[in-house]
């Protein structure tokens, strides 16, 4: 509401506020789901229709055949592919909070200097 009382237009405001304010439980919410999707197996062949297979069926299927490479190189792609995914959350999230903390000090810094410089800025223009 701030950003918006100042002008921001709602697309800008989403995109640069919404967004990174709710990232982080977004990237929690995809690796929850995709960690809950895989326990699944039971309530998904229930609920699947005939002919429709879900991840989890596809690898039940395949251990209980027999695990053949394929079913080793996609499980190995899925966990290459979320391990890399929580790795550049994390990185970015850090940096981004990095910045964040520097942006605070710097600008700390400068108004500690400006309200230190306006007394002798007075004393000065007085004397």
């Amino acid at each position: 509401e701030a950003a918006m009382d100042l002008g921001a237009r709602p697309f800008k405001v989403f995109f640069l506020i919404t967004i990174p304010m709710i990232a982080p439980s977004l990237a929690a919410g995809g690796m929850m789901s995709f960690a809950l999707s895989l326990d699944d197996l039971v309530l998904a062949s229930f609920v699947s229709g005939p002919g429709s297979t879900t991840l989890p069926m596809e690898v039940f299927s395949a251990v209980r055949l027999g695990v053949k490479p394929e079913i080793n190189a996609v499980a190995s792609l899925i966990l290459l592919a979320v391990s890399l995914a929580t790795f550049l959350v994390w990185y970015f999230s850090r940096k981004a909070e990095a910045n964040r903390k520097r942006a605070i000090q710097d600008a700390m810094e400068q108004t500690a200097n400006e309200s230190w410089q306006a007394p002798e800025a007075r004393t000065a223009t007085t004397a």
